[in-house]
């Protein structure tokens, strides 16, 4: 047979054979989806990525519900780089073949890739219920929930992991990680001796690893030494080093790491600022006027408690001393702000995107939009576990949820915000010594940085909402005082809990998971003034931020 004959020539490498022979199939039936399997798996082989997207594409259009064939063709796409594409097919996978385990696996790991990690959890578990406990699944599943902050369960399936694969270096990799982060140093120092021993068999090694584990501790000088002596170097990397070289006052040569592994990051991963296109954006939203409509009610349950902030402010330590208290719940940095953004878009913008429409809240028969604004956010709090009876909030830290303020407030007038404050150039020295991509990916470069920071000043001094300012020196200063006021705003008596905020057991799965299980302490005020002469040149951007929040240079 004709098709047996091809795929024993693909097996050989013979893929020209293949071709042809798939060819001779084709000439007789031109509908062959054998035989067109053969040409696309013949094409990729030799590097034709384009042959084989078309083939596949011809399968898919000859036989929709060849899952094998979208599978294949999503896995192309995503080597080609076409991410969104490629998430396309598995989508519409899903939705034609909802028990195909490959489709979910696949989906799981595009939304845990863009921190959709609630949604990739749910795809994760459903292939893994369809398919089994597989340990790639399982150590996709477990990672997730470690971004999630689920570290009792990541850790509990990554130790399954290991019993089934003992010679997985991502499950002891993903083990050590986990032991970190949950403050259990001990068992992360054991943990990456087997990491070590499965990295040296595979002719690799896990010396940033090791250099993050000694961080932690007075051991930091160990970290420092060995990374001081490392020919090549990642980004993330050279800003560890960076961030021990300032811990130990090398601050030039701190400064030179940050900019350095921000570029390597930046180079590596594609990502740029894009500063006309937020200026666009901003201009907009600085129009925006909301009409006045009947403000939506209460809706019965926790209600949205919204942390506003720059990355690094202090908006992490700000969400550890609210939910110490025992009527509020940590969301952590959901995406629902975004999600309501483009919802009200879709129901009012004509195929603009928001703000566009806004103004047709001025008519009456439009005055019930702000309840199903309200409705659709908490719609996805529920799907988060965030609504169930008991207490009376849950947090909101996304950062930058401040530049769709009118929004949140349309959607819920009377919900307690609470914008976190930091000298910007203290911020400015962070962002930089930290690997994020919150703000448009503003974090890059120190340029864009405090283009984004000031832009995002300028737009919210343009609204008329003003929440309650929670500033992070006067914190430091005297915590029981401006725990109080920010309790007042919230509504609730301070608890004893929230005075010892740094002992919860809550892991907070941001970059500042370490800092906020330290006590207050000042050591961060003032950092900037390390870097006075690299700051020099973009001073002058934020200078009307630093004014407005009563900070000096």
């Amino acid at each position: 047979m004709k098709i047996q004959r091809a795929r024993e020539a693909i097996r050989a490498g013979r893929f020209d054979l293949a071709a042809a022979t798939a060819r001779d199939v084709l000439s007789v039936d031109p509908v062959s989806v054998d035989a067109l399997e053969i040409l696309a798996l013949a094409a990729k082989q030799k590097g034709d990525t384009v042959a084989a997207e078309r083939e596949l594409r011809r399968i898919v259009a000859l036989a929709p519900d060849a899952a094998w064939a979208r599978d294949d063709l999503a896995r192309l796409l995503l080597e080609m780089g076409r991410v969104a594409e490629a998430e396309a097919e598995v989508r519409e996978t899903v939705a034609m073949s909802p028990d195909h385990a490959d489709a979910h696996a696949m989906l799981g790991t595009f939304l845990s890739g863009r921190e959709a990690l609630v949604e990739g959890a749910w795809h994760l578990r459903r292939a893994i219920g369809l398919a089994g406990r597989h340990p790639q699944l399982l150590l996709n599943l477990a990672r997730n929930l470690m971004r999630q902050g689920e570290l009792n369960e990541a850790s509990t399936l990554a130790g399954e992991v290991t019993r089934a694969a003992p010679a997985l270096l991502a499950a002891a990799v993903l083990a050590v990680e986990i032991a970190e982060q949950g403050d259990d140093v001990d068992a992360a120092h054991r943990a990456i001796e087997q990491a070590t021993r499965l990295a040296a068999r595979e002719g690799r090694d896990v010396l940033l690893l090791r250099a993050t584990l000694l961080s932690r501790d007075a051991r930091w000088p160990e970290a420092l030494a060995m990374l001081d002596h490392l020919p090549a170097m990642s980004g993330a990397a050279r800003l560890l080093r960076g961030r021990l070289r300032d811990r130990a006052g090398r601050y030039d040569e701190a400064w030179t790491d940050f900019i350095e592994g921000k570029a390597a990051l930046a180079a590596a991963s594609g990502r740029r600022y894009d500063a006309g296109q937020v200026e666009e954006h901003f201009n907009r939203l600085a129009t925006l006027r909301i009409p006045e409509t009947p403000r939506p009610g209460r809706r019965e349950g926790p209600q949205p408690l919204f942390i506003l902030g720059m990355p690094r402010s202090g908006t992490t330590m700000a969400e550890q001393l609210l939910t110490s208290h025992s009527r509020i719940v940590a969301g952590g940095e959901l995406p629902f702000t975004a999600d309501l953004r483009d919802f009200a878009g879709r129901m009012l913008g004509d195929g603009e995107p928001f703000p566009h429409g806004m103004g047709k809240l001025w008519a009456a028969d439009h005055h019930h939009i702000p309840a199903l604004l309200r409705d659709f956010y908490l719609a996805r709090a529920e799907t988060y576990g965030l609504t169930h009876p008991g207490p009376a909030f849950f947090t909101d830290k996304m950062p930058l949820n401040e530049i769709y303020l009118p929004l949140l407030r349309l959607a819920f007038p009377d919900a307690p915000i609470v914008a976190v404050r930091r000298h910007p150039l203290d911020i400015l020295v962070s962002v930089m010594a930290h690997d994020m991509t919150h703000g448009f990916d503003c974090g890059y470069r120190l340029e864009d940085t405090a283009h984004q920071f000031s832009a995002v000043s300028a737009l919210t001094r343009s609204y008329r909402d003003m929440p309650h300012i929670f500033s992070y020196e006067d914190f430091v200063a005297d915590q029981v005082s401006e725990t109080a006021r920010l309790m007042a705003h919230v509504g609730l008596a301070p608890e004893p809990a929230q005075a010892r905020f740094h002992e919860s057991r809550r892991h907070a799965p941001t970059p500042s998971y370490a800092q906020v299980r330290e006590p207050v302490h000042a050591r961060s005020i003032g950092r900037w003034k390390n870097y006075r002469t690299q700051l020099a040149p973009v001073i002058g951007m934020v200078e009307d931020a630093i004014r407005a929040g009563g900070y000096d240079v």
